[in-house]
């Protein structure tokens, strides 16, 4: 539920309310600020898992959730998470790389060619463990690993079909591994929080951006960008954080009501997130975007001009975390 608003009783009504037993007030309040709109795929994931928690734990628990950075945005979420001022957050993967640069590996160019790549990085426990070990020496904690999906690339100005069609355009980057791709791709990477992004569109600053499909809809950023190349370079995802030291301090009851909702959220959610990025896809074609699916070819072009970043990535962070990830790549 969101934020409720409080009720002024007038005095008149007094002796009736009084005779209407009280419900218990909450035991656990969780502040839970996230940046994006409330109706994309990872929104609809944190909406279902208030309903659980709050009907679980028969009102025990009550969630003040605040959509489309209404209490906090980008890194200052991180960082109310980390001192204790928000409870829980979803917050894409980028910004937790920023305190924990070992964390960009997940947003190395084409780190997972299909959905059910990244599936097997996420559900392997001990690898996620050693990936955000230093966020938790920090002070927060991940209790699970909210998907969303990819993210295809949208403009004004002409469809993307190789590296070359890059060449010219101002692109919105999400963060430094990112705008490193899109540099290599040829576009000129321009850092802008997502709340800025539709100003900035309107105005010319940027040309375009990568992000996931519905999110086009949900900003009615497919009013503006004509073209749409749908590409598996970067997969988003939301590590699903807490404060430690809040955490740790709940009672066993209420951390395992919190622990198997997100268990159960994040594990449905797979397949809502790809069939809302389908439905988007849908949508921006009826309304005259002109959607592309990258072929084989283009896609060999795409991951041939960024593969530096995997040996960059190498010489900054060993081969360790790096041979790992390239495991789940393999088809099983």
């Amino acid at each position: 539920m969101l934020k409720g608003i409080k009720t002024t009783f007038v005095a008149a009504a007094l002796s009736v309310v009084a005779s209407v037993p009280l419900a218990a007030a909450a035991e656990v309040k969780i502040r839970f600020p996230v940046e994006y709109n409330p109706d994309i795929a990872p929104g609809l994931a944190n909406q279902e898992f208030i309903e659980l928690i709050e009907s679980r734990s028969n009102g025990e628990i009550e969630v003040e959730f605040y959509p489309a950075g209404s209490l906090y945005k980008g890194l200052d979420i991180l960082q109310a998470v980390m001192r204790g001022d928000a409870e829980m957050a979803t917050l894409v993967s980028v910004y937790w790389s920023a305190i924990s640069p070992q964390i960009s590996i997940f947003e190395l160019p084409f780190a997972f060619p299909t959905h059910e790549a990244f599936y097997r990085a996420a559900d392997d426990a001990a690898f996620m463990s050693q990936a955000f070990a230093e966020v938790e020496d920090k002070g927060a904690l991940v209790i699970g690993t909210l998907v969303y999906d990819y993210l295809p690339v949208g403009n004004t100005e002409r469809q993307l079909t190789m590296p070359a069609d890059f060449s010219g355009l101002k692109l919105r980057a999400l963060g430094r591994t990112n705008a490193r791709t899109l540099e290599l791709l040829g576009a000129e990477p321009v850092p802008i929080n997502v709340t800025e992004v539709s100003g900035a569109l309107e105005r010319g600053v940027i040309d375009g951006l990568n992000t996931p499909a519905d999110a086009f809809i949900s900003y009615s950023w497919d009013e503006t960008v004509k073209y749409v190349t749908d590409s598996p370079h970067y997969f988003a995802f939301y590590p699903w954080a807490v404060n430690k030291a809040w955490w740790e301090d709940l009672d066993e009851e209420h951390r395992a009501i919190i622990a198997e909702a997100v268990a159960e959220v994040t594990a449905r959610h797979r397949e809502r997130a790809k069939a809302e990025a389908g439905a988007a896809f849908e949508k921006m074609a009826a309304k005259g975007v002109k959607v592309h699916r990258l072929t084989q070819e283009q896609r060999e072009a795409w991951v041939a001009a960024t593969a530096v970043q995997w040996s960059e990535a190498e010489e900054r962070f060993g081969t360790e975390l790096l041979d790992k990830l390239r495991s789940f790549q393999q088809v099983e």
